[in-house]
């Protein structure tokens, strides 16, 4: 259960449960729920929180020990001391937060012996730079005031008894012994005059105790430093024993493994030369060592702005890095240096600061390589803090980065969807033109063969046809079925085809087929009149006669129906302009030619009541016909009774 303490870090979280009570105060984790993912390595805002009462006493008259611890924290800045987040008072209980760490006792078991080295080479360099720099005595050096990160770099707490060398007496460590770990007190402190050098002793036994059940071969120099520590920092003599900076100097502290640590950490301190030495043998140099111990003291280090912006680290370090060891192949350029499982447990969080970065050397970096390790994330991780950061890049005015970026968000296309990338509502507006096939049920798409050429398309020959196919005989046309004739024509005439119910097969066998060349435009209206009668199909009814040809023999129906598409055919020849269809510009040579030529399809169907008598009908006598649709105009006529229809539709 959580609950706000009403603390000056909005959105802070406290745990109800702690995770370390001592003498002054409790240990918690806490969340700072709308940042501040700088003090976690996970991003998740999670900080560490020190509550303490007040606590009475000789050392405590002007502050609290939390509140001496406070103050020490925020005037002592280093980078192995303990991060000072913010500090306050509600009542009588003071908090303090710092950055999200872990008690050394609690991890000290899951730690190798080469991270233990690491780790007490850790805490002397903020002890050095105590003494010599600061001019101060820490007083309590034990696994109680140690703390670990979740990087596991070992950070240096309880400066609660943190004291000036001036004010560094008997008296002081008396009054102070009672909340000291006893194994680091010296048995003779009382009647020592000198009490300069408490910290050496306490420093040996602290290494005592984190080496407790380890062999002394597990790590190089491990036995001789821990005679050293016996023999010279635990000296009877406080003033026979070495300072700390002259212990750091001890092969315990200067190992390979140690010395890639150092290099890293005081890497601006190098020249470029020796940079890039380093930087191009330093993987192989790594493989030595078990790939956990690499990741978790090493990983943050590799992945720093400054070996980041490094030339030499950029070709030869960071493209392996940022690759996991289960993608490797026997071709591949970049094989990956660490498995997936340490990939994900140490490097991942690390990349998830690192898009926080606004540097663009940095971004581009991480862009390149972006599909090595996109996978390793969550749905959850890439949505909410990859795709943000991604979106955020495409409005820069670098058109490089921006262009990176579009590529990475293709990469989060086929994981997250394109709605949760692109956003906004989408629509179908595209179609997938691919034919259909009858005889394969998937037909994939068009792509490009293994030998980087277009697959190569099936000739019309080579596909399948559903249609009845009719062998053609060149010496004699065949009989055709009416059923079976529509699909020989591949259109209809431009003017009269909506009349004909079935269309007509061509008759001359010796035609040869038309090209493509020789359809007429459809597009072209200027020469539409002409367009029916070129046709190769239209030419053939030209000449069909009346009676059907003794080589076919075509059905009735076919008959008429051939005999109707002639009479289309002629109509249309006959009219050279429209506008001799207004019935006022009608020839009278004209009517009287089509009424000689009119064929009566109707004569044998007339019922037959008595006897018929033929007689022949002239065709003056039907031109003489009183009809409101035929006349022949006066050409003696006015110009004025010529306009418009003339005619009286009353009479």
């Amino acid at each position: 259960m959580m609950g706000n303490e009403g603390s000056q870090l909005s959105g802070l979280e406290i745990e109800e449960k702690a995770a370390e009570i001592t003498d002054f105060w409790a240990h918690y984790r806490a969340t700072i729920n709308d940042s501040c993912s700088y003090f976690s390595l996970k991003s998740d805002g999670s900080v560490s929180v020190f509550k303490g009462e007040m606590v009475s006493g000789p050392l405590w008259t002007v502050s609290t020990p939390l509140e001496k611890f406070s103050n020490n924290l925020l005037k002592y800045r280093h980078p192995c001391i303990l991060r000072y987040v913010s500090a306050w008072q509600q009542r009588s209980t003071f908090y303090l937060a710092t950055e999200y760490v872990q008690p050394l006792t609690q991890v000290l078991g899951s730690l190798t012996p080469l991270q233990i080295c690491i780790g007490l080479n850790n805490i002397l360099r903020p002890l050095v730079f105590l003494h010599q720099q600061a001019g101060m005595s820490h007083n309590n050096v034990s696994m109680q005031a140690i703390y670990v990160t979740g990087d596991g770099q070992w950070k240096l707490g309880g400066l609660q008894y943190l004291c000036s060398f001036q004010e560094l007496t008997g008296a002081y460590l008396k009054h102070a012994r009672i909340h000291r770990y006893d194994k680091a007190v010296d048995p003779n402190e009382d009647s020592q005059e000198v009490t300069k050098n408490v910290d050496q002793y306490g420093f040996a036994a602290l290494v005592d105790d984190v080496f407790a059940g380890h062999e002394d071969d597990q790590v190089p120099h491990l036995r001789e430093f821990k005679q050293y520590c016996s023999n010279s920092l635990q000296h009877s003599n406080p003033e026979m024993r070495p300072s700390l900076s002259e212990v750091l100097q001890h092969s315990f502290f200067n190992h390979e493994f140690i010395s890639i640590y150092k290099f890293l950490n005081f890497l601006p301190l190098k020249s470029e030369e020796e940079r890039s030495e380093f930087f191009s043998t330093i993987l192989e140099t790594l493989k030595c060592y078990h790939e956990d111990t690499v990741a978790k003291q090493l990983g943050g280090l590799l992945l720093s702005r400054l070996t980041m912006l490094d030339q030499t680290a950029r070709k030869d370090v960071i493209p392996f890095i940022l690759k996991p060891k289960h993608e490797r192949s026997q071709n591949c350029e970049y094989p990956g240096f660490f498995s997936i499982s340490v990939f994900k447990e140490h490097v991942k969080p690390r990349l998830m600061q690192l898009f926080v970065v606004r540097d663009s050397q940095i971004r581009t970096l991480l862009l390149t390589h972006f599909s090595k390790y996109v996978h390793v994330f969550s749905h959850e991780e890439l949505s909410q803090h990859i795709l943000p950061e991604l979106l955020l890049g495409i409005k820069d005015t670098d058109d490089n980065l921006v262009a990176s970026t579009l590529i990475c968000l293709s990469e989060l296309v086929p994981i997250l969807g394109a709605s949760t990338v692109i956003g906004g509502k989408r629509s179908k507006y595209f179609t997938d033109g691919r034919p259909n096939s009858k005889s394969s049920p998937h037909v994939p798409p068009l792509g490009r063969t293994p030998d980087n050429t277009f697959a190569q398309r099936q000739s019309l020959k080579d596909l399948s046809c559903s249609e009845e196919i009719f062998k053609q005989n060149h010496e004699k046309a065949e009989v055709y079925d009416t059923e079976n004739i529509s699909h020989l024509i591949e259109r209809p005439s431009p003017v009269g085809g909506e009349s004909v119910e079935i269309e007509t097969v061509r008759i001359n066998s010796n035609v040869a087929d038309a090209s493509e060349d020789d359809w007429s435009d459809w597009d072209n209206t200027n020469n539409a009149n002409n367009a029916a009668f070129n046709h190769p199909d239209m030419k053939e009814f030209q000449d069909i006669p009346v009676a059907i040809s003794s080589e076919v023999t075509i059905q009735k129906p076919l008959v008429k129906s051939s005999l109707l598409q002639k009479a289309a055919i002629q109509a249309k020849k006959n009219i050279i302009d429209i506008s001799e269809l207004d019935i006022k510009n009608q020839k009278f040579e004209n009517i009287k030619k089509a009424a000689a030529d009119e064929f009566d399809f109707f004569a044998d169907m007339t019922p037959v009541i008595e006897k018929p008598t033929i007689s022949a009908v002239a065709a003056d006598s039907v031109l003489s016909s009183s009809s409101k649709l035929d006349f022949v105009p006066d050409d003696g006529a006015d110009a004025d009774e010529s306009e418009g229809w003339g005619e009286n539709w009353n009479d």
